[in-house]
């Protein structure tokens, strides 16, 4: 016979071991929300030379804004370290260190404004070279017979995994445009990985995921829906440097795992990247020249300001743009949580997102205004 007292000793022990296991997150969470309220509030002694204007064909924000949110991320992230233990600790240490250029030449960029995003781009995949090196994990099968032979040799598959990681933590730069769209993103993906690490058994690699989305989340605080801090170049990088990394992690610590599995979670911000360069290449332009046109563009101009507009609601256009394109990474998580992980479903699951996102795209770009 089960005692009265039961499921209230079950659901407190429980409780122990959840926030035993987190609570450097947490505590890297409160670190980021606490600096990122400090940098909104003391903006009138760095402004200068970090508040974002909105001069800019890529620009939707009013009123100039700090945009050093990474060196909220970053305290948040050495907290979280600090106070982490095992194997987890270690990792963190290791990802925290080889993303160093990606972070400090995004932050040279936002303070001067004078980095190019080929030195940010290229960067980032020096980041993800020396976590290649530094750690022995690299992306040595991708499903395609062809291109496995070629990545079963050391000298093909470092900077094909370092180039990987660059591009994926350039996509999370090319999503930071509203208030909380690249943050909520981020939090998302992190989610994924933490549930797919779950259904694999590996533990430390869920303490990570949930750790690196909780510090996300202080900083989320701050960022939506009013975007009192944005993130910048170094946050974006940085953060999408950590992603990217969790991508590679998964197939390379569980080769049961389809390597399609990491591309599907990360499939929003890496679709809007390829479908950017493709039309800006369509339209004669540089694939590194801003625009407006991208998804989140058309998004805010045909859907939400017309609804914000017309409903009054108490979210304003900019925040309510997010809410709309949040619906996509949210699908990939669906989609990761319930697909057969060694199997071809994570392709076909992909390729169902890609059409998904022509779909809307498309409809997006024809709505009137």
């Amino acid at each position: 016979m089960i005692s009265a007292y039961a499921p209230n000793l079950w659901l407190t022990t429980n409780m122990t071991l959840l926030f035993a296991d987190y609570y450097a997150g947490l505590i890297g969470a409160g670190v980021a929300l606490f600096v990122g309220i400090a940098l909104v509030l003391s903006k009138r002694f760095h402004g200068r030379f970090t508040l974002d204007h909105h001069i800019g064909v890529q620009k939707v924000h009013s009123d100039p804004t700090p945009r050093i949110g990474g060196l909220a991320i970053l305290a948040g992230f050495i907290a979280a370290w600090y106070f982490s233990t095992g194997e987890a600790r270690t990792l963190l240490a290791l990802i925290g260190l080889t993303g160093l250029p990606a972070l400090g030449f995004g932050m040279a960029e936002d303070i001067t404004k004078k980095v190019g995003v080929k030195w940010r781009l290229l960067a980032t995949i020096f980041s993800g070279l020396i976590f290649t090196i530094a750690s022995g994990y690299s992306i040595s099968s991708v499903g395609v017979p062809w291109l496995d032979v070629l990545l079963s040799y050391s000298w093909v598959a470092i900077p094909f995994t370092a180039f990987a990681i660059g591009g994926v933590a350039n996509s999370i730069n090319l999503i930071d445009g509203f208030h909380g769209l690249a943050s909520g993103t981020l939090m998302v993906i992190f989610l994924a990985f933490a549930i797919v690490y779950a259904r694999v058994g590996d533990s430390t690699m869920v303490v990570v995921s949930i750790t690196m989305l909780l510090i996300i989340a202080g900083f989320f605080v701050v960022n939506f829906p009013l975007g009192k801090l944005f993130l910048g170049d170094a946050g974006a990088y940085f953060t999408g440097y950590m992603v990217a990394v969790l991508g590679v992690l998964l197939p390379a610590r569980h080769a049961e795992v389809s390597p399609w599995v990491s591309l599907l979670i990360l499939g929003y911000p890496v679709m809007e990247t390829v479908f950017s360069i493709l039309r800006r290449q369509r339209d004669g332009h540089s694939p590194g020249a801003p625009d407006s046109d991208h998804l989140h563009h058309l998004v805010h101009r045909r859907w939400a300001t017309p609804m914000s507009e017309r409903l009054n609601i108490i979210l304003d256009k900019n925040a309510l743009t997010s809410v709309f394109l949040w619906g996509l990474p949210i699908g990939s998580l669906l989609a990761a949580t319930f697909t057969n992980l060694e199997s071809s479903q994570p392709l076909l699951l992909l390729g169902v997102g890609v059409l998904l996102y022509i779909v809307v795209y498309r409809t997006a770009y024809k709505a009137p205004v």
